[in-house]
């Protein structure tokens, strides 16, 4: 992926252990990529409804959809 930053954040699917393997659906990452952290997901505080993506909203071209 093209990012400013090589870390990468992700709120995945658990899938299951696989010995020491996590398995995840969903994901924004690369085969390889190292895992840094693993936090619980928290609807009360990890919600998004109207999420932005920051950066990425400011460089992108809106577009118009015909009636």
């Amino acid at each position: 992926p093209r990012r400013p930053n090589p870390i990468g954040i992700s709120v995945v699917e658990f899938i299951k252990i696989d010995g020491l393997t996590l398995r995840v659906a969903d994901t924004d990452i690369l085969d390889g990529t190292p895992l840094l952290d693993i936090k619980p997901y928290i609807p009360d505080i990890d919600s998004f409804p109207g999420s932005r993506a920051g950066w990425f909203d400011a460089n992108t071209v809106e577009r118009k959809i015909a009636d």
